[in-house]
């Protein structure tokens, strides 16, 4: 939102008003064009320090691939994930505290521009996405409106402990042979955070991957692995990075 969600597009002032979905109902193909000229590296920047209160430093690149300059303003802001991986955003955390070495530039023509930061926060973990609005465009769109398009850098502040095994629990793996899909929630426990970095779904004659996800300390998380396999799913497989979590598949209701 993974701020880990997609690229959001703007129209003025009101985009902060529009929901991810409802703004990628709202891409056209010009704007599909642009988004692909325009790149953030990397998306997200997992940062490990010693505490809280202590900094953490990288840099973003912002990559403008296409034939016009471009200028960009940075703006930071804290955000929360629902069950089902839905974004909302807010002001940000004032315990999270952060500098960038400039929040306006030009991009020219086929050129990037690294931006340099430094962020802390009172209490870990934390994280916060730094929004990149991209204008200047000479296009418009089809009602004569100025296109902004806006490109997200998420920042986590992660202390040296992660997840433990013990402390993420599977709490539905679901075949719904009728949908023809996996529904999989899982709940951490502990007060770390963690990253799913694979999900995997087999059977004797079939497998099927999902995109990993991250799970935040005491929320859970819900995802949907599509199955086209003819028999149905036996086993789930997470993998994180330090350990893997097997679970039984069940079918949906029996």
């Amino acid at each position: 939102m993974y701020a880990e969600s997609g690229l959001p597009l703007r129209f003025g002032q009101r985009a902060w008003r529009v929901s991810l979905q409802a703004a990628c109902l709202c891409l056209l193909g010009l704007a599909a064009a642009l988004l692909a000229a325009q790149t953030v590296q990397p998306v997200v920047d997992e940062n490990v320090v010693k505490g809280p209160g202590k900094k953490a430093s990288g840099r973003i690149e912002y990559v403008n691939d296409s034939l016009q300059t471009l200028n960009v303003v940075l703006d930071s802001r804290s955000f929360i994930v629902s069950d089902t991986g839905e974004l909302s955003y807010q002001p940000l955390d004032a315990r999270i505290h952060v500098k960038f070495s400039v929040m306006s530039f030009r991009i020219p023509p086929k050129q990037s521009y690294f931006v340099f930061y430094e962020a802390s926060a009172d209490a870990l973990p934390a994280w916060f996405v730094v929004y990149a609005t991209f204008s200047g465009f000479s296009e418009k769109t089809r009602e004569g409106l100025s296109l902004n398009i806006l490109l997200p850098h998420t920042i986590y502040l992660l202390p040296k402990q992660g997840v433990r095994k013990d402390e993420l629990l599977v709490k539905i793996a679901a075949y719904h042979p009728q949908d023809k899909k996996v529904i999989v929630r899982v709940e951490n426990t502990g007060p770390s955070f963690g990253r799913v970095l694979e999900a995997v779904v087999t059977s004797d004659k079939g497998k099927a991957m999902s995109n990993g996800f991250p799970v935040f300390p005491h929320r859970e998380r819900e995802v949907e692995i599509p199955w086209e396999a003819s028999d149905g799913p036996a086993k789930l497989v997470l993998r994180l990075e330090h350990f893997r979590l097997e679970h039984e598949i069940k079918v949906a209701g029996r």
